[in-house]
């Protein structure tokens, strides 16, 4: 199968192994990106197998990595996925088989604990608040996403989101221009060890809500007037403070 793997990597030495070799053995043909940002021993692991590997020096965030991904990937059909590679692969070729501009799962979620459990349903109704066009959606943060990169590039240049929201901000363009959307239901294998997110909960929670509210005055027919450089410069310097 002809496409491209994007995979950010934040301080992934301890998870990426596992998952190239997971991937290369699921698609053998496929391009895959690994996306670095961070300060870890990742590189020396990733230059291990036969992929495409891309170093910042700069922070990028989950969104930064996958925008620099599809951008620097050749392939139609684009494939996000997370480090951990939480998917089976019985799942992913369902997933890979599904015709649509953007292919999203409907998570059956294993091994996630309450708490975050709780978390995760609240993000989705406080989403939906802000977005009332997403209502019909199950699940926004799933960790794998196939998208039409084509599509992808038209609507760059409202992918403003670097963070986990990136997601969402994702999700919603390709709403707006009426790409074709489809949700398919699938077991999620949550794993817990070596989370970024479990280990900061609190700040990725109010990283995630600021970032919601920066979409939505994005997309307000009010932005130019929200849009101040006192909010910017205001927002901007809680975002660099929450990461």
């Amino acid at each position: 199968m002809n496409i491209s793997v994007v995979i950010p990597a934040y301080n992934e030495a301890n998870r990426i192994g596992k998952t190239l070799n997971r991937l290369i053995q699921t698609l053998p043909r496929a391009e895959i990106l690994v996306i670095f940002d961070g300060n870890d021993s990742t590189p020396h692991v990733v230059r291990n197998f036969p992929v495409k590997f891309y170093q910042s020096r700069e922070r990028l965030g989950k969104g930064g990595a996958l925008k620099k991904g599809i951008y620097e990937s050749n392939f139609q059909k684009v494939l996000l996925l997370d480090a951990d590679f939480p998917v089976t692969e019985k799942d992913l070729e369902l997933l890979l088989n599904t015709d649509a501009d953007l292919v999203v799962p409907k998570r059956k979620i294993i091994g996630m604990p309450f708490k975050r459990r709780f978390l995760h349903n609240a993000f989705i109704l406080l989403t939906k608040m802000f977005f009332p066009s997403l209502a019909s959606f199950s699940d926004f943060q799933s960790g794998v996403k196939i998208i039409n990169r084509e599509k992808a590039l038209r609507v760059a240049n409202e992918l403003i989101i670097n963070d986990l929201l990136f997601d969402v901000n994702l999700i919603y363009a390709f709403k707006r221009h009426k790409y074709s959307i489809k949700e398919i239901e699938i077991s999620y294998i949550h794993d817990e060890s070596d989370s970024k997110i479990s280990k900061k909960l609190l700040k990725v929670i109010l990283l995630m809500f600021f970032s919601l509210i920066k979409l939505r005055v994005y997309y307000s027919p009010f932005r130019k007037i929200l849009y101040t450089k006192t909010y910017l410069k205001l927002q901007d310097y809680i975002l660099r403070k929450l990461r």
